[in-house]
C-alpha cells in the first residue's frame, strides 16, 4: 500500500472510529449505562488525543499527508464531519503541508 493510500484510509478510519464512538458514549449515558461524568472524561480524552494528532503531523511525509486530506474531504463529503473536525482534520495538515513544500525550495 503506497503512502496516499494508507494517508486517506487512516483519515477515515479515525473520523468512522470517533463518530461511532462518540455515538456508543452518547448512548450509554442516555440510557443511564454510563454516569455523566464519562461524558467529560471522553471529551478530555478526545482533545489529547487532537492535541497529539497536532504534534505529530509535521513528521507525516507529503503523500501521506495528502492521502490523509483526500480522505478528510471524502468524510466531508459524507456529513460525518463537523466545522471543528474540518479545523483539526483539514486545515491544519494543508498548513503543515505549505510549511513542508516551502521548505523544500529554501
Amino acid at each position: 500500500m503506497n503512502k496516499f493510500e494508507y494517508g486517506m484510509k487512516s483519515a477515515i478510519k479515525e473520523i468512522v472510529a470517533g463518530v461511532v464512538t462518540s455515538v456508543l458514549v452518547d448512548s450509554f449515558i442516555a440510557y443511564g449505562f454510563l454516569p455523566s461524568i464519562y461524558l467529560f472524561l471522553f471529551g478530555l480524552l478526545n482533545t489529547i488525543g487532537a492535541i497529539t494528532l497536532i504534534i505529530t503531523m509535521p513528521l507525516w511525509g507529503l503523500t501521506y499527508l495528502l492521502g490523509w486530506i483526500f480522505g478528510v474531504i471524502i468524510m466531508i463529503q459524507s456529513g460525518l464531519v463537523g466545522i471543528g473536525e474540518i479545523i483539526l482534520y483539514l486545515v491544519v495538515p494543508i498548513i503543515v503541508m505549505i510549511i513542508k513544500i516551502k521548505s523544500l525550495f529554501e
